[in-house]
C-alpha cells in the first residue's frame, strides 16, 4: 500500500521516516511549502508532490500531517479529488475521522492515527517511535481491516479508540506531557525562591523528577506514593500551606487531594480526616 503525507513538518516527517524503516512504502509528501516538501523527501527518500492532485493519484493511504485548525481546509481541497477507495487519515489527539465529510456523509475509509508521543523535531524523534504507543479511531470495519493490515509491520502497541472518547482521551494525554512542564517549572522556581545555586537546583530536581518518574513507570501511582500526605502528616501540609504563594496554593490543594485519594486506596484503615480538613480551599 502507498502512503501519502500532506504536510511536511514535525509529525509527517517522523512518522513516514519510522514507517518507511519498518517496510511500509513511503510514497512521498506535498506541502504548500515546496522547500520544506524537499527537505522531507529527501530525508525519507521518497518524491516530492508539487501538487495535491498527483500525491493522491500515487497513494492507496494519504496522512493529513498538518496542524489541527488546517484539517478542515486541507480536507475541503481534497474531497474534490477522485479518493472513493483510498484512505484517509489525520494525526490529531483531538479530532476525529468523522471530520472527513462530503455532503454530511463521511468518508468510508476515514481514520485517525495518533501517536503517543511529544514529537519535538522533524529530524530526530523517529529514533524512539518504536517505543510510542498509537491510538486508532474508524468507524468503518473496512478501514479498520485495511489499516491494521497496512500497520502490521510495526512492533508498537495500537488500541482501538472510540470518537466519543477522544477529547478525554486527549486531555488525557496533555496532563501526561504538557501539564507534566508546567509541575516542573513551578517546583523548579520554587526552589530558586530559596536561593539556592542554580546549578545544584537544575542538577537536584533533574535526578528527584527521573528517578519518580521512572518508580511510577515501575510500581503504578499507588505503590509510589511517598511524602506528606501519604504518610498523614497533617502539620507539614499545614506548613506548606502556610509559606506557598497565593497563586500556588489551589493547585498545591488540588494535587495533594488528588493523592489523598490515592491514599486512603494504599492505607484503607488509615484517618484521613484532619489533612483532609488541612486542604479545604
Amino acid at each position: 500500500m502507498n502512503i501519502g503525507f500532506i504536510g511536511a513538518g514535525k509529525v509527517g516527517c517522523t512518522l513516514a521516516k519510522y514507517f518507511s524503516l519498518c517496510g511500509l512504502q513511503i510514497t512521498g509528501f506535498y506541502s504548500r511549502d515546496y522547500q520544506q516538501t524537499q527537505a522531507a523527501s529527501e530525508f525519507i527518500g521518497s518524491e516530492a508532490y508539487v501538487t495535491l492532485s498527483n500525491l493522491v493519484e500515487d497513494c492507496d493511504c494519504l496522512f493529513l500531517t498538518v496542524p489541527d485548525s488546517q484539517i478542515s481546509s486541507v480536507w475541503q481541497e481534497l474531497s474534490r479529488l477522485p479518493i472513493e477507495n483510498k484512505l484517509v487519515g489525520h494525526c490529531s489527539g483531538l479530532l476525529t475521522s468523522q471530520l472527513f465529510t462530503i455532503d454530511h456523509i463521511v468518508h468510508p475509509l476515514a481514520f485517525s492515527l495518533h501517536p503517543l508521543s511529544a514529537i519535538y523535531d522533524r529530524f530526530i524523534c523517529y529514533k524512539d517511535m518504536a517505543k510510542v504507543s498509537f491510538t486508532l479511531e474508524t468507524n468503518n470495519p473496512l478501514a479498520l481491516a485495511k489499516l491494521q493490515q497496512m500497520l502490521s509491520p510495526l512492533v508498537n502497541a495500537i488500541a482501538i479508540l472510540s470518537a466519543e472518547h477522544k477529547a478525554l482521551y486527549h486531555a488525557a494525554c496533555v496532563m501526561l506531557s504538557n501539564h507534566v512542564i508546567a509541575l516542573a517549572q513551578v517546583g523548579s522556581d520554587m526552589l530558586a525562591w530559596c536561593g539556592l545555586d542554580p546549578h545544584f537546583c537544575q542538577q537536584a530536581w533533574h535526578d528527584l523528577f527521573l528517578a519518580n518518574a521512572k518508580n511510577i513507570c515501575n510500581v503504578g501511582t499507588i505503590n509510589a506514593l511517598t511524602g506528606p500526605v501519604e504518610r498523614n502528616d497533617a502539620n507539614t501540609i499545614k506548613q506548606h500551606l502556610l509559606n506557598l504563594p497565593a497563586d500556588i496554593k489551589p493547585l498545591y490543594q488540588q494535587l495533594s487531594t488528588v493523592l489523598l485519594n490515592l491514599s486512603r486506596q494504599k492505607h484503607p484503615n488509615r484517618d484521613y480526616h484532619q489533612l483532609e480538613l488541612e486542604l479545604l480551599p
